[in-house]
């Protein structure tokens, strides 16, 4: 990886691994940052007819969707650690503590969110109070996912602007795939394995963490993924400048 971006880029990769795991295991078994993956549960769904299950998928695709073209287009043709791309690493940072935030309010059974998503079972008499419930926690689910998904959308363009080997934080598969030809292929360019490796073991750790999170704390899991976006962004910082080009002499 280029002039500095070891941290932030392996830092970005553990909060791409957290998320899913986040997602997946909370919100109803939905990918938001793995787009093949979500693709793939889509299908499953709908093979299995179970379109309702679709539903997070499909708002997972498009809130992705949303957020790589309006990431893009903000970022224009800005490549490196500059001031618009720590601006959109700002604005996936809010996204993912807004829904660290909502998550953990959700966690405590007597607040507007804990009894939208954890409703009072209701007796026969109450099918409309049942429904409604039911609804406004389907509701906040899908806006938790819509906001995590927009979060590793933005990631992604980011991620590409920073022209680093890996090209994306949320497609590992592409990087595997090229480094590991050129790794075989000599003279089509440097396959980078040893950084290839340390950003998978990156995604899996952060996978890892916020699955014994959503085991034994549940309100704190959402909270790996901030503190890798966090991290990235202090980390920019310190990034250092690619070398400006040498000036060739002027001729008379």
């Amino acid at each position: 990886m280029l002039h500095g971006n070891r941290v932030s880029v392996l830092s970005l990769a553990l909060t791409s691994g957290a998320v899913d795991a986040f997602t997946f295991l909370a919100l109803g078994q939905v990918f938001t940052s793995n787009m093949t993956g979500n693709l793939v549960l889509l299908g499953v769904s709908a093979g299995h007819g179970r379109l309702a299950d679709a539903v997070g998928s499909v708002v997972a695709l498009i809130a992705f969707t949303c957020g790589l073209g309006a990431a893009f287009r903000f970022l224009g043709r800005l490549t490196g650690w500059s001031a618009r791309i720590r601006v959109a690493v700002g604005v996936e940072l809010a996204l993912l503590a807004g829904l660290a935030a909502a998550w953990a309010l959700a966690q405590i059974p007597g607040s507007v969110l804990g009894q939208a998503m954890n409703p009072a079972p209701a007796d026969g008499s109450q099918p409309a109070m049942r429904d409604a419930g039911q609804a406004v926690a389907e509701g906040v689910r899908l806006a938790m996912i819509a906001a995590a998904a927009v979060a590793m959308g933005v990631q992604s363009a980011v991620t590409h602007r920073l022209h680093t080997f890996v090209g994306s934080t949320t497609f590992i598969t592409g990087a595997l795939t090229s480094s590991l030809f050129r790794h075989l292929t000599p003279g089509t360019g440097e396959p980078h394995l040893a950084g290839l490796i340390a950003v998978l073991l990156a995604l899996a750790g952060g996978a890892a963490v916020t699955t014994l999170c959503v085991w034994l704390l549940p309100a704190a899991a959402p909270v790996i993924a901030l503190a890798g976006v966090a991290t990235a962004l202090v980390s920019s910082a310190f990034v250092r400048p690619p070398p400006a080009p040498p000036h060739e002499p002027v001729r008379a």
